[in-house]
């Protein structure tokens, strides 16, 4: 069954490719950046690597038409993006949907409108009104008001039961949504909150037709949104098509007749058919290797490369509510084993997953501090005696068995793996089990595992989201269930400190914490590259997976 879907997806691949090949490259590809020097053997990186450049927006006049044909790696499971947490949901269908507010993927996580063409800020900081464009329609022509938006975010916050909201927690400081108008959006806070604005322009929040969730229950089967592209046809684990919306409330756009994902879960596949114009752009989400992306534009010079360190921590996830997790010696002792230079060689090259804040972001704590850390120091032979020592006080001289599960995509696979040889250096023997994405998803969030795998993304560096989702006690994501009253405390702090000098100290504290108590072992952090061919104007991908993926300004050139 296999063989003949991957038939027919190169069959459908070859039509598109007559109609694309014949375009030359109009604008010349973006230089890569110099890589930084290298680092003598047994010194850790002390600066995050460097990203290649974003390409410009393009200067000549924009055209209409023609197909822009782009990879997914993993089967879209459903459409519900407010039940989701994954790249093949988010991915296909942004294009079919608008947020409230959006971040810019050209000004890192810059706010800038989308649905709201502005909003008000009261002088007392707790409530916020968003002002809607007029004349928005959903795709099935109703208009939208204040209401639809009102209960997309009400669905998020508070969902009906038997609706997963993965984030709901990240909301619990509202009190109260009201739709002052037909077009006005007036949100009311509980306490002030300095990412208030981050969290509603979450590129998961996308605003669906009311009227098709109450009909239908939820929208995992339907596609039913405002944006510049309505859904055309889906076949499962082969493709999604969108095409033009000619309605679209942003005048002149969008630009494009159509745009075609592929799912493609081979990288190998992925970059073939990009190499061959087969595929138009590989996204963040395409994974493809550092080597076969630096591979490809060797081969193929035209190609344009973009580099993203990004908001995605790859960790070991210990089920605190278990033994032997449950005993902070243990954690610590595989924070202490693990080597995140080796691991960022076998794990396609992602960056080393030192501390909880992204790489080079302003909440990442001193670097000097930082890489002084227990388990970042190097050399590593302290750390690797240290962790015996802690073992054998935890009643484990010999170290101990123990399942390590993971997801079954290359990246995770390969994480696993690179968990395994670096904790038998401390007598802790990990049996490997992989499960496919969705039963691996249900088990993680049930806590049904001792030791698990799991590479994340978030979509912004901001504390109340990167360190809330994983951290906080009652967090959906809080995997492994740890529970610190210190944390939810400082974390309820920082969140409402609008001083930003003021709230990055907080922010660093709870960081402290976090390495104290290793609730999850940062392995490695999430480096992708997109690429895309030159006749793609207009592509820009922020420093997440899910930045960058709404379409609406992207067009084709000769």
């Amino acid at each position: 069954m296999q063989k003949w879907r991957l038939g027919r997806l190169a069959g459908c691949l070859a039509v598109l490719s007559l109609s694309l090949s014949s375009c030359s490259p109009a604008v010349a590809p973006t230089p890569l950046a110099k890589a930084p020097a290298a680092k003598p053997a047994g010194v850790a990186s002390a600066e995050p690597r460097a990203p290649l450049s974003t390409p410009k927006p393009a200067a000549e006049q924009a055209r209409y038409g023609g197909t822009l044909t782009v990879a997914i790696k993993s089967p879209t499971p459903h459409f519900d993006m407010l039940q989701q947490t994954s790249g093949s949901v988010q991915l296909p269908l942004a294009p079919c949907y608008n947020l409230l507010i959006q971040q810019d993927p050209l000004k890192g996580f810059e706010i800038t409108g989308d649905l709201a063409k502005g909003w008000e800020i009261s002088a007392d900081g707790l409530t916020y009104s968003f002002r809607l464009n007029e004349g928005v329609r959903f795709h099935n022509g109703r208009l939208l008001v204040a209401e639809d938006v009102k209960y997309n975010l009400e669905r998020i916050i508070s969902p009906p039961k038997g609706t997963l909201s993965p984030r709901m927690e990240l909301y619990r400081n509202v009190r109260s949504i009201e739709a002052a108008d037909a077009l006005t959006l007036r949100i009311a806070l509980k306490d002030l909150q300095a990412s208030f604005l981050t969290l509603v322009a979450l590129p998961y929040n996308f605003i669906f037709d009311p009227e098709v969730i109450k009909k239908k229950g939820d929208m995992k089967r339907d596609v039913v949104g405002t944006g510049p592209f309505k859904m055309h046809d889906s076949v499962y684990s082969i493709s999604f098509t969108a095409q033009r919306n000619p309605d679209y409330f942003v005048e002149g756009r969008p630009y494009l007749d159509r745009v075609v994902f592929y799912t493609i879960t081979d990288e190998m596949t992925r970059s073939a058919a990009m190499r061959t114009k087969q595929l138009l752009i590989l996204p963040l989400y395409g994974a493809v290797s550092t080597s076969l992306s630096l591979q490809m534009q060797k081969t193929e010079p035209g190609i344009v490369l973009q580099k993203r360190v990004t908001p995605g921590p790859n960790p070991l996830i210990p089920n605190l509510k278990v033994a032997p997790w449950n005993d902070v010696r243990v954690r610590q002792a595989v924070n202490l084993a693990i080597d995140r230079e080796a691991a960022s060689k076998v794990i396609r090259d992602f960056y080393p997953g030192y501390g909880y804040a992204m790489p080079g972001s302003r909440w990442e704590l001193p670097r000097e501090e930082l890489m002084s850390l227990p388990g970042y120091r190097r050399p590593k032979d302290g750390d690797i005696t240290e962790a015996r020592r802690l073992l054998a006080e935890a009643g484990y001289p010999e170290g101990f068995e123990t399942p390590l599960l993971s997801g079954t995509t290359v990246y995770s696979k390969e994480l696993a793996q690179a968990a395994q040889d670096q904790l038998a250096k401390v007598g802790i023997k990990a049996k490997l089990e992989s499960m496919e994405s969705a039963a691996w998803k249900k088990v993680v969030f049930e806590g049904g595992f001792r030791l698990a795998t799991t590479p994340d993304a978030s979509a912004s560096d901001d504390p109340d989201i990167l360190l809330g989702e994983y951290f906080l006690t009652d967090s959906p994501k809080n995997y492994g269930g740890w529970s610190s009253p210190k944390f939810d405390e400082l974390y309820a702090l920082q969140s409402r400190t609008m001083d930003f000098a003021k709230r990055k100290e907080i922010v660093w504290e709870m960081q402290r914490l976090i390495h104290r108590e290793a609730p999850r072992i940062g392995v490695v952090w999430s480096t992708f590259y997109a690429a895309s061919w030159p006749q793609v104007r207009n592509w820009f991908q922020g420093n997440s997976l899910f930045v960058g993926n709404n379409l609406q300004d992207v067009w084709l050139g000769q």
